[in-house]
């Protein structure tokens, strides 16, 4: 073979040079890893803060000084001083309730006797079970809870039956 001046030389005959190793192409799989992990720790991050700053406002919102109505979905309501109202389970202490107390009647007598049934309040710990005075309510069961006013019927009702 000869080379002649101003030749193209045959592309096998290329010094090293000329070839050049291809390249890399850089990997999207690692990218792409990378940014649902940073989108997954974002979305933890901000669920997280939600839910304490959440908790903070709920217990935050709690009178101290007064009590506390917690409605049940089974229509009971029990009064006491709530401690916690966030997670699975509100604490309440110094529990009442109310008792209807109300002859069986029937008919246009049984809805009078319904404005004028007598209406207790009950003090949590005399059942013949003999409960503490101190109960974990789970939050599936409450509807809601209220902080009840000084001046309210059960507020006087409470502090009437502590200063007996």
């Amino acid at each position: 073979m000869e080379y002649k001046q101003g030749a193209e030389r045959p592309s096998h005959a290329a010094g090293p040079a000329l070839h050049k190793p291809a390249a890399k192409k850089k990997s999207t799989k690692g990218i792409i890893g990378v940014v649902i992990a940073s989108v997954v720790l974002v979305a933890l991050l901000a669920w997280s803060t939600i839910m304490v700053l959440g908790g903070i406002g709920a217990n935050a919102s709690i009178n101290k000084d007064e009590y506390q109505a917690v409605f049940l979905t089974n229509g009971q309501v029990y009064f006491g001083k709530l401690q916690n109202a966030t997670g699975d389970y509100l604490e309440l202490t110094d529990i009442y309730y109310l008792q209807v107390d109300s002859e069986i009647q029937s008919g246009e007598e049984a809805d009078a006797a319904a404005t004028d049934s007598n209406v207790q309040l009950i003090k949590l710990g005399n059942e013949l079970h003999g409960p503490q005075d101190e109960m974990q309510i789970s939050a599936q069961q409450v509807l809601f809870w209220e902080n009840l006013k000084p001046d309210s019927r059960v507020s006087e009702a409470i502090n009437n039956y502590t200063e007996e």
